[in-house]
């Protein structure tokens, strides 16, 4: 498990509720165990945070987004996309070099675990 606030590692008990959580999963382990579990089972993925992402219309809010803002907002909406969707270093960034936009797009993966009546979740 490990904890980031601000785009750094800082110690998971350190002020609670103040930085994001995450854990290096064995998504493989998981399918597996709940496919064990039950025949009413349905899992799906995992896939890239970017594909989810992706797959629920990420793009299209950015879009529209950036209709209505300043260059400001509209630098803070692209920084910000780069970091969820994005793999590596933005190619965009202009500023700071301590401060490029690292992409999350791939380090980040996400799994459903339904029941198999309710079908396929979106976006699965």
């Amino acid at each position: 498990m490990q904890a980031i606030r601000k785009h750094k590692f800082v110690h998971i008990l350190d002020d609670p509720g103040s930085a994001d959580l995450s854990a290096y999963v064995d998504f493989a382990a998981i399918k597996h165990s709940a496919m064990e579990a039950s025949d009413d089972i349905s899992v799906h993925g995992p896939m890239t945070q970017s594909q989810l992402l992706g797959s629920l219309g990420i793009n299209f809010r950015v879009e529209a987004l950036m209709q209505n803002c300043d260059e400001k907002q509209a630098e803070s909406l692209r920084t910000g996309y780069w970091r969820l969707v994005g793999d590596g270093e933005a190619p965009f960034w202009e500023g700071p070099d301590d401060q490029t936009p690292i992409g999350m797009g791939s380090r980040y993966l996400a799994m459903a675990i339904v029941n198999k009546k309710q079908g396929s979740p979106v976006p699965f």
